[in-house]
């Protein structure tokens, strides 16, 4: 039998009174004190949290309480009800600096973990699972607005555009029909040599970038990255990824009303953001895939990478191609060279 002395109120007045609590094997408490010596099921109890070595409180049928600073003998009559282990567990842990510490690192790696792994792949999954008319959608929402605040029509001769246009088609053979792969041409004195993967299938090509190639393969290593990008849609991962309201809606119910809602913001990754280098890479080993099976020598997309790097000097001001697409020099060294 355990013996706690606590205070007494009745909960009708402000009137304190000694008395000592008995828990017995049984699981019964006893208040001795009072008249007739009430006895109580612990399960028709209520005992609060501990909290330090605060006072304890036991509430009991009726309205009235009783209070005690003997937590320690209450925690060991909690310890051997199931009702109470997990309480005398936690404090166990929240009293003692080690485990408090190491609750924090856990608890760091898990939402680091989350983070970067966890919402990653969820992003991917539920992007596979939507139809790709999700994709049109944020596609062609994404040039409307990419039309109105950044982009103008090109000045590029139409014959040049026609022949590019031709070239694109070609690359584009074989792959997914679900995609309305397009190459759209536009001029910008604020991104300057530039290039975006729209998930829809287009691709945005500036003037200054296809002036800035000094050999059409070098435009043909572009287009293949870009569409690397598409192939795996990257910009509809990136807005799951950055919107984790959007993802979890997406990933429970489906609806692609909420992720549509997102083009807007999708101008704006595709100028500003930086894909993750999980995409980079992707998009990198699908272009090298295709040059590769059409021998294409890989040193075209190290020049124009090159050369987009040292353009990039000139005009810090610009959002340059490079900005959304960092050439590492790892990228640079893997497109180095022939086969």
């Amino acid at each position: 039998m355990m013996e706690v002395t606590a205070s007494f109120y009745d909960g009708k007045t402000s009137q304190r009174k000694e008395v000592r609590l008995h828990f017995d094997p049984s699981g019964r408490l006893r208040i001795i004190g009072l008249e007739n010596y009430p006895t109580y099921a612990l399960s028709d109890i209520r005992i609060s949290s501990r909290v330090g070595n605060t006072p304890r409180s036991i509430y009991l049928p009726g309205g009235a309480k009783c209070e005690t600073l003997d937590n320690d003998t209450i925690d060991r009559m909690l310890g051997l009800q199931r009702s109470g282990r997990w309480q005398a567990f936690l404090h166990k842990l929240e009293s003692r600096l080690g485990y408090v510490l190491l609750i924090l690192i856990v608890t760091v790696i898990g939402i680091w973990g989350l983070v970067e792994y966890g919402i990653p792949a969820l992003a991917k999954r539920v992007a596979y699972a939507l139809p790709t008319s999700t994709d049109a959608a944020l596609g062609r929402e994404g040039l409307r607005v990419l039309d109105q605040v950044l982009l103008s029509p090109s000045d590029m001769e139409e014959n040049r555009q026609r022949q590019l246009s031709v070239v694109f088609d070609n690359m584009t053979q074989g792959l997914p029909d679900d995609y309305n792969f397009r190459l759209e041409f536009r001029k910008s004195d604020r991104v300057g040599p530039n290039a975006f993967a729209l998930p829809s299938g287009i691709i945005v090509v500036t003037d200054d970038l296809v002036l800035l190639a000094k050999h059409q393969n070098e435009l043909k290593a572009i287009l293949a990255h870009e569409i690397g990008h598409i192939i795996h849609r990257h910009a509809l991962r990136s807005l799951l990824q950055n919107s984790v309201v959007a993802l979890a809606i997406a990933s429970v119910t489906g609806d692609i009303t909420s992720i549509t809602a997102l083009s807007a913001t999708l101008p704006t990754m595709l100028v500003q953001a930086k894909y993750s280098r999980g995409f980079e890479m992707e998009a990198d080993q699908f272009a090298l895939q295709y040059l590769r099976t059409h021998d294409i020598p890989r040193k075209h997309f190290a020049d124009i990478l090159s050369r987009l790097e040292k353009e990039s000097g000139y005009n810090s001001e610009t959002h340059n191609y490079l900005a959304s697409h960092p050439a590492t020099s790892e990228r640079m060294k893997m497109f180095k060279g022939e086969e």
